[in-house]
């Protein structure tokens, strides 16, 4: 059977890259993507102003191989490097450039705020483009491993577990020095333990500089590689030291709308990410989804002060101890009286008093007011044993019931959810998309740098790419070079309106055809 035999190596070739990159190759919607980005006014540090020493590489070009990077999962500096190298297409992208692993990574890593605004900017001109809806997004987070064993992460527990187990040697070694005192011993014996002895006390003072430090800081953590990483739980009792990604996701086309790196849970998130959401779209009102997860009624307040309406998961707080009839919910409230009514038909009224109410340490309080029947009407009732609970009744006191200051807000939210089950069942595949996109497709797990702004700089690249890959999809690489040669355009329109008509004979080439196009 005949097989191809191939193009001789020693055959010299001549081909211009423009001819071996197809007209729908992304590799061009990357190039005007980012030849649209006005680098210096987003604050990208665009180097080579100065005459002396090596000329330096144009900032979009680095920014053009981060996308490019981040689009086709090759992330590392050093990879890049070597793609550089060897890939026709960074060959086109880059006007065969070939940058250093170590120039690429410190572009990444001193323009943190730049690629967060690029980001914002692409944004802006997908929602030109009514990519987004601007109604309705949805919210969630992820856990990204951070640059920070858990080897490396301390609480107070935790140290002073390693502050005990020093001692405990210590008052090993100290021992065993007292019962050989006085005995014939070789020096050798002597040496090994003050060198193990002198190895725990410089270890000791090290965890106690940590103790000190933690204590200052007024944090629950210290995390000694990456400072911002905090050890957050991941499923089924796994905790990860790392960040919580949180995504606002337009409902529309299931692009991002809006991202934070946060190092705390989403029980205090909802608010802030919501607002910013509705900030980064310009809408006037959203609805926003989001899963139980982010249930608080001081977020909820703060969404509806916003004009944000919350289709949030209620929590199940009913106590397994009572019977279903008796549960909380069967009490109905009488606002202007200020009182429930149970399901026999008396009345919880309340003193009146706001009590302060914890939910434990580090986290958020809230005022709650209580309704308590009387133990003698309770003490006669029928339903005395499916009602009331042993404590009560120990306590000699009628049924309690538990009033926050959110009620109100945590009520009118569950009777959203209730009333618009469909809407709030297609949160799951609203914003579950760009998470398994990223971290099942991409395998972007985890995050290459350190620090909080750096972080949420990486981040930016990442949702950036997923961005331009879902307009990709939704237009088609065609159009999306047409639309974007088209805002070249309007923009050189508006520059040659601003420009004299005498100075235009200074203009190269191409800028000049361009203008006369534009004209």
């Amino acid at each position: 059977m005949p097989v191809l035999p191939g193009f001789s190596r020693g055959q010299i070739q001549f081909f211009a890259l423009e001819t071996v990159i197809e007209p729908d190759n992304e590799v061009r919607a990357i190039d005007a993507l980012v030849n649209a980005v006005p680098m210096e006014e987003l604050g990208f540090e665009v180097k080579g102003k100065s005459h002396e020493g090596r000329p330096a590489f144009p900032a979009k070009a680095l920014f053009k191989l981060l996308i490019y990077g981040y689009r086709n999962g090759i992330r590392s500096s050093r990879k890049l490097e070597k793609a550089c190298q060897r890939n026709v297409e960074l060959w086109y992208l880059l006007h065969y450039q070939q940058p250093c692993y170590k120039t690429i990574a410190n572009f990444r890593k001193e323009n943190p705020k730049a690629l967060r605004r690029a980001f914002r900017h692409f944004n802006k001109l997908f929602l030109e483009w009514g990519l987004f809806g601007s109604e309705l997004a949805a919210i969630d987070g992820s856990k990204f491993r951070a640059q920070n064993s858990k080897k490396n992460n301390y609480s107070a527990a935790k140290i002073q577990r390693h502050l005990d187990y020093i001692d405990e040697k210590l008052d090993t070694y100290f021992a065993g020095l007292d019962a050989v005192d006085g005995q014939a011993c070789t020096d050798d014996y002597f040496e090994q333990a003050n060198e193990k002895i002198e190895d725990l006390l410089g270890r000791r003072f090290g965890y106690e500089q940590l103790a000190k430090e933690l204590d200052e800081s007024g944090e629950r953590q210290l995390s000694s590689t990456d400072p911002d990483a905090r050890a957050l739980p991941l499923h089924m009792g796994i905790v990860e030291v790392g960040y919580n990604v949180q995504t606002a996701v337009d409902d529309k086309h299931c692009m991002v709308a809006h991202y934070e790196v946060e190092n705390e849970k989403d029980d205090v998130l909802l608010a802030k990410v919501a607002t910013g959401t509705k900030q980064a779209l310009g809408a006037e009102s959203l609805e926003v989804l989001a899963d139980k997860g982010y249930h608080a009624g001081a977020e909820l307040k703060a969404c509806e002060e916003e004009q944000i309406v919350t289709f949030v998961s209620p929590k199940q707080a009913n106590s397994p101890k009572k019977a279903e009839a008796y549960q909380k919910k069967q009490f109905v409230y009488d606002a202007q009286k200020d009182e429930y009514t149970c399901p026999q038909g008396k009345a919880l009224r309340s003193n009146g008093e706001w009590y302060q109410k914890n939910n434990g340490p580090h986290r958020r309080s809230y005022k709650v007011k209580h309704y308590i029947a009387p133990h003698a009407i309770c003490s006669q009732c029928p339903a005395k044993s499916e009602c009331l609970s042993p404590s009560t009744e120990k306590w000699r006191r009628g049924r309690t019931i538990e009033r926050s200051e959110y009620e109100d807000y945590v009520q009118a939210n569950a009777e959203r959810v209730k009333a618009n089950w469909e809407k709030y069942r297609r949160r799951q595949a609203i914003v579950e998309h760009p998470f398994g996109t990223i971290k099942r497709s991409w395998g972007y797990t985890y995050t290459l740098m350190k620090g909080r702004l750096k972080v949420a700089g990486e981040f930016a690249l990442i949702f950036s790419s997923y961005n331009l890959r879902r307009a990709m999809s939704i237009l088609g690489v065609k159009a999306l070079i047409q639309r974007l040669e088209r805002l070249k355009s309007r923009f050189l329109v508006l520059w040659c309106s601003v420009v004299p008509v005498r100075q235009h004979k200074i203009l190269s080439q191409p800028q000049a055809v361009w203008c006369r196009r534009a004209a």
